[in-house]
């Protein structure tokens, strides 16, 4: 099992895409990273929903195969 920190874009309740995915670094770095990515939106993209969101994925889980395997 590994444990993969990503960082999700989200336009209100509805998932966008991945933004980044590591398992270099620590989950506190990824969460400052998501914290400082969510302060730099301007008001419009707020307005329009846009956040984005820390979220710990698991390898050996099959959604994220699946999703490893259409990556290009």
């Amino acid at each position: 099992m590994g444990v993969i920190f990503e960082i999700h874009k989200y336009q209100h309740d509805d998932f966008q895409y991945v933004v980044a995915s590591t398992n270099k670094y620590s989950e506190n770095k990824v969460k400052c990273d998501v914290e400082r990515m969510n302060a730099m939106l301007n008001e419009s993209l707020k307005t329009m929903g846009m956040r984005y969101v820390f979220v710990i994925s698991d390898t050996s889980d099959s959604l994220f195969k699946e999703r490893k395997k259409k990556s290009y």
